[in-house]
C-alpha cells in the first residue's frame, strides 16, 4: 500500500511516500504538490507514524539516527553510493570523492555526485553530509540555504 504524507520542518514542507517494503521518498519543500491529498491519520500505517516521528524528533535535534527502512531503487552504483551515504553519522561530512571510494570506485566521484544529486530520501539518507573535496557545499536539490540549515541543525561549520 503506497501512502503520503506531508510534515512542517525548518527546511520547509516535506512530504513523504511509504509502501509496504519502507520509506522510498521524501519530497524537499521545492517539490511537494500542495494540493495533493495526504492518508488520513486513521489509515496511517505504523511505518509512515513512525517515519513522521523520526523526522520530528531529528528537527527537534533528540534524534541523531533513522531505523526506518527504505526502499530505495537505483541503478547500481547509485544505490552503493546511496548506501554509503546512509552510514555517514550525524554531525560529519565526507567528499563526493570518499563516497565513489566507499562504494567501489574512487574515480567515480561525478557518479557519486549524480547519486547523491537523485537521492529520492534526503534527509533519510543525509545527502546534506556530503560536500565537495575542498570543503565548500557542493549543491544539494532542496537549495544551498536548505544544506546550510541542516548542517547548522548538526552543529556543522562549512565554508560558502
Amino acid at each position: 500500500m503506497n501512502e503520503y504524507a506531508k510534515i512542517k520542518t525548518p527546511i520547509g514542507t516535506l512530504g513523504i511516500r511509504t509502501n509496504d517494503r519502507g520509506v522510498y521518498r521524501v519530497h524537499l519543500a521545492n517539490d511537494i504538490i500542495q494540493d495533493e491529498p495526504q492518508t488520513s491519520i486513521k489509515n496511517r500505517s505504523p511505518l509512515l507514524n513512525q517515519t513522521l516521528k523520526e523526522l520530528q524528533e531529528y528537527f527537534n535535534g533528540t534524534r541523531k539516527d533513522f531505523t526506518v527502512p527504505l526502499d530505495l531503487k537505483m541503478p547500481p552504483f547509485y544505490k552503493k553510493s546511496l548506501l554509503e551515504v546512509a552510514k555517514i553519522p550525524f554531525g560529519k561530512t565526507v567528499s563526493y570523492q570518499e563516497i565513489a571510494k566507499r562504494a567501489g570506485n574512487e574515480k567515480a566521484s561525478r557518479a557519486a555526485g549524480s547519486a547523491n544529486a537523485n537521492n529520492p530520501i534526503a534527509i533519510l539518507i543525509p545527502c546534506h553530509r556530503v560536500l565537495t573535496s575542498n570543503g565548500t557545499l557542493g549543491g544539494y536539490g532542496g537549495g544551498l540555504d536548505k544544506k546550510m540549515i541542516l548542517l547548522t541543525h548538526e552543529g556543522i561549520d562549512v565554508k560558502l
